[in-house]
């Protein structure tokens, strides 16, 4: 019988988010959670123990990068067969871990990735499932009636790693931090001829970005109204990935194609375009020198002149206060992809 661990990511979760947790215990063989928050959060601990819910606290030490493979490797040491990774914003369908060992044990033995279709809450719509030759991306017409199609990208929440993929695979680039890091590793399964599949039966709802729809004459465009750190990884990454695999994929350069694209969005209609825009300068600048880590480390200044500006906005709100604090710190560690 093939064992399907779970492995769930947190960073300063609220009640509904631990309770989401706690639910999926029943649902799963094995369930792990990671608190990703910088010190340890009481409240989480509580809830999850009274659950009977194992909780390692990782204190995000390199990103969202450094608490998968943390958790991923005591999975795996406990002798799960494959885990399926969730951040604390994503919902699984019911029939996702029913579904999911079916599909894991018609591939018992063999190294593969393989994750649902995603369901943007915040833009209604599906991202689109692509597929590459190396040279070039295509959108996939998805067959509702097929247990598995191949594609070539996955986003990290509702994806299963086997545990021969993680083998064959490694340990996801904490160098990274945030942004591309299942970009990477999915660049990485196609040079190392990992199959990454979608199942089209499950779907499961995410919040991507804080999109928001403007008119600009005949046209409708979507702006993420990501921050400036934020636009600082992204650019960095996509650099970095064009660096390390542009030679052998051609098509690891696209991410830094979206790069432009957010320039021009940037210009056009969000706002802090200056500090947005030096953002993406300097990640670009450190993505092809090779600076890589958290912005603390790469740029201090930087970082703090970020912690400054939040607190000075938000003093007047508390709560908010604390969550963006903890952005710059990079905390919220969630992978963006090229769909993100």
């Amino acid at each position: 019988m093939t064992i399907l661990g779970a492995l769930i990511i947190l960073f300063h979760p609220s009640e509904e988010q631990l309770a989401r947790a706690v639910a999926m215990r029943s649902a799963c063989d094995r369930l792990l959670v990671v608190d990703n928050s910088p010190l340890p959060d009481a409240r989480a601990a509580m809830m999850l123990g009274e659950a009977g819910v194992a909780l390692l606290h990782h204190g995000n030490r390199n990103g969202i990068a450094g608490a998968f493979n943390c958790g991923l490797s005591a999975l795996f040491d406990e002798g799960v067969d494959a885990v399926a990774l969730f951040d604390q914003d994503s919902e699984a369908p019911a029939s996702y871990f029913t579904v999911m060992r079916e599909r894991c044990a018609s591939m018992s033995g063999r190294a593969f990735l393989a994750g649902p279709r995603i369901f943007d809450e915040n833009d209604q719509r599906f991202l689109p499932e692509l597929a590459t030759s190396g040279l070039a991306v295509e959108r996939l017409s998805i067959r509702a009636d097929a247990a598995l199609q191949r594609c070539a990208f996955l986003i990290s929440s509702g994806c299963v790693i086997s545990r021969e993929a993680f083998a064959r695979l490694g340990r996801f680039d904490e160098a990274l931090f945030i942004d591309h890091v299942d970009t990477e590793y999915c660049l990485r399964a196609l040079l190392r001829n990992v199959p990454v599949y979608v199942v089209p039966s499950l779907v499961l709802l995410h919040r991507i970005g804080s999109r928001r729809r403007h008119k600009l004459g005949s046209l409708e465009l979507t702006t993420m109204n990501h921050p400036g750190f934020r636009r600082y990884y992204s650019a960095r990454n996509a650099m970095q990935l064009a660096l390390q695999y542009g030679l052998r994929l051609p098509v690891a350069i696209v991410p830094n194609v979206l790069t432009l694209w957010q320039i021009v969005q940037i210009v056009l209609l969000e706002k802090d375009k200056l500090a947005k825009l030096k953002a993406i300068a300097l990640g670009l600048f450190d993505g092809f020198f090779g600076r890589m880590g958290p912005l603390e480390r790469t740029r201090p200044r930087f970082a703090a002149k970020v912690a400054k500006t939040a607190k000075a906005a938000n003093a007047a709100n508390p709560a908010r206060l604390a969550e963006m604090n903890a952005q710059v710190a990079g905390e919220r560690a969630m992978p963006r992809t090229w769909h993100s």
